[in-house]
């Protein structure tokens, strides 16, 4: 087929897009010009062989140009995102290892190991025979917290948790004229799900390898602090009990948190504190292997994920926190095991914490400069400016590209209403490309159960070029479909606009991540002026202008797309492919010639791609378990099984696979997540023992009530349910809630207890005017009857349940006493 030029003439352009007898590209306008001469010679329209030969060459240099600039900084960007080798056992001894790091995740992540459990306590043990033969004076923290976090609940609840016996572990190295302390903290608890090799196992390890390496130095000027938290995973319940205690951890300490939320990859820092543009500065010094972007942090802020640097960040002391990301399918699971354990990754998560470790330890931290900053890294190195520079970058960008265009218009190339026209062709393959990945995920990945548990694939590689693919071929296509409506002037007009809108939007709401935006849409501003004067009628003058415009996009956006895949999973691949498609709206500037069968070969190949993708099979030895939870309502007499995955050949023999999803909530008020449920087999469990008194009245027409549950089945876990009436303050067994609670509404108020005594939990509440209802369920792990034979013997919990009747609180006296 032959190749039909791409502009508005051969697609059928609008009168206002002709200014000649041929119209043109934005490159194809040059001062003194008419639109009828080609792209980089003046007169290129003339006829003869000569002027056709140079006409054809000279339209190639701009692209070819292109390529090759994108070859070289996709090359840069691979060669400085290479992992480090990890170091083995016979690394020099003031160095870090990540071989002498994974002997210590062996031995800790031999079993599940929640807060309480024996393995808990044995890993516990490990960390401090480990420090106090490296001589640091070491001690366990113990004590109590609760915390309000409902974006921790499993259940979708307003949820509260609180632990009666906490125990952190601190170990301290001692500065010689301490200016502040340096802590480096991570957790040492893992689900009960899996054996947290990687979760937090490796930061584990990181931190007492670091702390063996730091020995080896001179000894520090500041105080380096080593903190193992208790509860992380059940409400971050031991990092609240140290800031509530400033002794132990000064309220001026600098926080190093480390965090693994996956199996493989860099360790990437994605969340700093208040006034972090200094600590920036001094990791990307003391790491140069570093990988750090604010635009991580940005938009981790309206992510529900929560860590301890979250209760530290809440209590106001500075500091940072890392993590590594990829490798998802494994994380909170059966699969995550040492063998999961990448080296490469551990090696890059200790080289940062010996290296910010050594660096902060003997600086002077008595003042450090107030700010935060934007930073990104482009190749391997690091730009940082102020944060506060943003938006008066994105305007200045948005009035240089407003004075091109009013250039542009004044001299007839163009006009707002094919501006606008071109911007729609553009935010509609954007739409289209995310759209059609966002439905089309589900079905690639209807092979792999570990989809419905992660909303990701094992390996998402092959998936991701085929939806790259797929977003080539919707934004080629639409280009071509709305060419006699939009010409190809216009297309790139609007698609740079649409850069230009999305520079100002993210500079006002995400200004940390607007560079992303900001600096591309000033390069292609700046490949448009150079193309549109005197210079882009010569070679060099578009060799220039490919520089402008390729380098600052495949510098900062290319490398999004595979962190945002790695980051959101395959579930939400749309959002990569958005941006993707942010360049493919930029072709039509690019290829002086667009083939009516690229949309097509790019579609043959994203089908091809995603249909062989779709035809994996699971990523072998990470299988992924049905969960299985036994409900006894004690005072209905009735069993029910509860699941929120889809079944498997276990579950599948007590739950039919085949029960539809629904609510739970007549059983458990507030749990608004839909589950698989079912009757099941009575196997009558104690209820627990609850009591209540009535402390008081209150101004208002409320109440202060004393409820003392305590479970008959020896179960060390309780949760607590009020429904009908506000709860305004409460307490739990001297443990003050950190909350103010607003009225309940439909949402019951939620209180999760750990470490319950024998003898019980007392919770004294204030509640409003009103009926109430109190419900007390007792948690133990593992599962009755035939059930109890699973696999591993770690399967999700039996509940037990009582409940005090309607109005009992209120009209009923005689049932508080």
């Amino acid at each position: 087929m032959a190749l039909r030029r791409y502009d508005g003439e051969a697609g059928g352009s609008r009168p206002e897009d002709r200014n000649g007898s041929a119209p043109a590209r934005l490159n194809d306008l040059h001062p003194g010009e008419g639109a009828h001469d080609g792209p980089g010679h003046p007169g290129a329209g003339r006829a003869g062989p000569e002027g056709t030969s140079r006409t054809t060459a000279g339209r190639w240099v701009f692209p070819a140009a292109v390529a090759v600039f994108t070859a070289l900084c996709l090359s840069l960007v691979a060669w400085n995102s290479r992992m480090p080798a990890a170091r083995g056992p016979d690394a020099p001894a003031d160095t870090f290892s990540a071989a002498r790091a994974a002997a210590h995740v062996r031995e800790i992540a031999t079993a599940p190991r929640p807060s309480g459990s024996t393995a808990h306590a044995q890993a516990r043990e490990y960390i401090v025979r480990t420090l106090t033969a490296l001589g640091l004076d070491t001690r366990v923290h113990t004590g109590a917290a609760a915390s309000h976090r409902p974006d921790l609940s499993p259940i979708g609840a307003d949820s509260r948790y609180a632990d009666l016996r906490l125990r952190n572990v601190v170990a301290r190295v001692p500065g010689t004229a301490g200016t502040r302390p340096v802590a480096l903290v991570t957790h040492y608890d893992s689900t009960e799900a899996g054996p947290g090799a990687n979760d937090a196992g490796v930061p584990v390890s990181v931190l007492l390898e670091t702390a063996r390496a730091l020995q080896e130095g001179p000894p520090p000027r500041n105080d380096v602090l080593f903190v193992f938290t208790d509860a992380e995973e059940s409400g971050l319940l031991g990092a609240q009990a140290l800031v509530a205690e400033p002794g132990t951890l000064p309220p001026d300490t600098v926080i190093l948190n480390f965090e693994a939320r996956g199996s493989r990859g860099p360790s990437l820092m994605f969340e700093t504190g208040p006034d972090a543009g200094w600590l920036v500065r001094a990791l990307t010094e003391s790491a140069p292997d570093a990988r750090a972007d604010s635009l991580l942090d940005a938009a981790y802020r309206y992510m529900p994920n929560l860590t301890d640097f979250t209760v530290f960040q809440e209590a106001g002391h500075q500091g940072m926190n890392l993590a590594y990301l990829d490798g998802y399918t494994h994380y909170h699971g059966a699969g995550d095991t040492p063998e999961r354990v990448d080296p490469a990754t551990v090696q890059h998560q200790g080289e940062q914490a010996l290296g910010l470790a050594r660096a902060l330890a003997s600086a002077d931290l008595n003042s450090t400069p107030a700010g935060d900053s934007a930073y990104f890294r482009v190749g391997g190195w690091f730009v940082s400016y102020p944060l506060g520079a943003a938006l008066p970058a994105a305007l200045a960008t948005a009035g240089l590209g407003l004075a091109l265009l009013l250039r542009l218009w004044a001299r007839g190339a163009l006009t707002v209403g094919t501006v606008l026209r071109g911007f729609a062709v553009a935010l509609g393959q954007l739409l289209l490309a995310a759209g059609a990945a966002f439905g089309l995920a589900p079905l690639v990945a209807a092979r792999h159960p570990e989809f419905a548990h992660y909303y990701d694939i094992g390996a998402h590689g092959p998936p991701l070029v085929g939806f790259l693919s797929l977003t080539l071929a919707v934004g080629c296509a639409l280009a071509l479909i709305a060419r006699r409506w939009a010409g190809a002037r216009a297309q790139v007009a609007g698609a740079v606009l649409l850069w230009i809108v999305l520079s100002v939007l993210s500079a006002v709401t995400l200004p940390g991540g607007s560079h992303v935006f900001v600096w591309p849409a000033l390069g292609l501003l700046s490949a448009a002026a150079v193309l549109t004067s005197r210079a882009g009628a010569t070679a060099g003058g578009r060799v220039l202008a490919a520089a402008l415009g390729t380098v600052p996009a495949a510098l900062l956006v290319f490398p999004l797309v595979p962190l945002l895949t790695n980051a959101l999973g395959l579930g939400l691949v749309a959002v990569p492919m958005a941006v993707a498609a942010l360049l493919a709206a930029l072709l039509p500037g690019v290829l002086p010639v667009l083939p009516r069968l690229l949309p097509v070969t790019a579609a043959v190949v994203a089908t091809a791609v995603l249909a062989a993708a779709a035809l994996l099979p699971p990523e072998p030895g990470n299988p992924v378990r049905a969960d299985l939870l036994y409900l006894w309502d004690a005072d209905r007499r009735t069993g029910h099984w509860i699941s929120g995955v889809p079944a498997d050949d276990w579950s599948g023999e007590f739950l039919p696979a085949d029960a539809e999803r629904g609510s739970v909530a007549d059983l458990w008020p507030g749990w608004r997540v839909p589950v698989r449920r079912g009757p099941a087999e009575a196997f009558p469990l104690p209820g627990p023992r609850v009591t209540t008194k009535v402390l008081g009245d209150t101004a208002d027409g409320g109440r202060r009530v004393r409820v003392t549950a305590a479970s008959r089945r020896g179960a060390d876990q309780l949760v607590v349910l009020v429904s009908g009436t506000a709860v305004r303050g409460w307490s739990l067994t001297g443990v003050p809630g950190l909350h103010a609670d607003d009225p309940a509404g439909d949402a019951p108020w939620e209180l999760w207890i750990r470490h319950v005594p024998e003898g019980g939990a007392e919770l004294e509440l204030e509640l409003g005017a009103g009926p109430a209802t109190v419900r007390v369920i007792d948690r133990t792990q593992g599962l009755p009857g035939p059930a109890a034979d699973g696999p591993d013997g770690t399967r999700p919990p039996a509940l037990g349940v009582a409940s005090l009747g309607e109005a009992s609180l209120a009209a009923t006296t005689r049932t508080l006493e």
